[in-house]
């Protein structure tokens, strides 16, 4: 009884205030339609909505379509796949010994770009950490200078360097007696990957070097001061102090750059296409060759590999975030 009391009381109520203070309904239907929390959710909306359809049509699509053509055997052409195959694909994946090869050349990529890279970079950021070096800014911003450039320039660029006819490189060892003749640096099967590599140091290491810094600034000044006072040296205080104290950063950032090297593609496909004769083919190399770059495209087979190898980037991915998490709690 009370409760159906109280439900006929409140409309009288909520009247009887609305007369107090000069108000109709209408004008509280108003008020409420322009309520600023309302209107802040709204624009929140409303910038959030091309980032978000970029990321369906660019990222979450993309994602659901691969995982989808992968089990149908198709070359692109029509509208639609329809002849559907199954995990066939996958299991001719499993026995195509060109996947395999780029499987190997991509880890021989991501072990030899990281052991140069990381420690190359640290070290160099050591150095320009150094409140007595002069000119430190300078030195930083013509080490970052690559990173501006895009990599298909970056690997244009290279290719008219390293030419063995009229490269300017083989034309300087040549002059000064280094070589008796002129080498083939992106058509030898035991230099190109090796080459490939030290471009990609050189373009990206810029990047690292930013890493280090920002994790050698956080090393309190007194472990230095302590370590001077010890007399210990440049070296020792690197090994002993430097090493450490910065043992989070340096996992964090090794798998970061075991992530980032995993994706390579684009500076492989600049300057060898994946040759000579398969021997800088990487996985993205691989895929793009069999889905665009043959008469009879597969497109079917492609995103079966992209789907194994995206599942692979994706739980190296979680682990680093996993640790981070980890680390941020430690």
């Amino acid at each position: 009884m009370n409760a159906g009391r109280s439900d006929v009381q409140e409309p009288n109520l909520q009247k009887s205030v609305l007369n107090k203070r000069g108000l109709k309904k209408s004008d509280l239907h108003k008020a409420a339609v322009f309520n600023p929390e309302g209107q802040r959710s709204m624009w929140i909306a409303l910038f959030l909505l091309p980032t978000m359809l970029v990321f369906l049509m660019f990222i979450l699509w993309p994602i659901i379509a691969s995982i989808y053509y992968s089990f149908f055997q198709w070359n692109g052409i029509g509208e639609w796949p329809s002849y559907y195959v199954g995990l066939r694909n996958y299991q001719d994946l499993i026995g195509d010994s060109h996947f395999w090869n780029a499987f190997k050349n991509t880890v021989v990529f991501v072990v030899l770009n990281n052991l140069i890279k990381l420690p190359l970079t640290l070290i160099i950021a050591y150095m320009l950490n150094n409140p007595r070096l002069r000119f430190s800014n300078l030195y930083r911003t013509g080490l970052f200078l690559p990173m501006v450039s895009s990599t298909a320039i970056i690997g244009i660029v290279m290719t008219f360097i390293l030419n063995p006819w009229n490269g300017p490189l083989n034309k300087m060892l040549l002059e000064i007696g280094v070589l008796g003749r002129p080498v083939d640096w992106l058509g030898n099967i035991n230099l190109a990957m090796l080459v490939v590599i030290l471009v990609e140091v050189w373009h990206y290491s810029g990047q690292y070097i930013i890493y280090w810094l920002a994790g050698l600034q956080t090393i309190p000044k007194e472990l230095y001061e302590a370590a001077e006072v010890d007399g210990a040296n440049s070296v020792q205080t690197f090994l002993f102090v430097t090493i450490p104290a910065l043992k989070p950063v340096i996992i964090i950032v090794t798998l970061l750059g075991i992530v980032m090297s995993l994706r390579v593609f684009d500076i492989v496909m600049a300057m060898t296409g994946g040759g000579p004769a398969f021997s800088t083919d990487v996985i993205g190399t691989f895929i793009y060759r069999n889905a665009f770059g043959t008469a009879s495209p597969r497109i079917g087979y492609s995103s079966a590999v992209a789907v194994l190898f995206g599942g692979l980037i994706m739980v190296l991915g979680t682990l680093q975030g996993k640790i981070v998490g980890r680390g941020n709690h430690g």
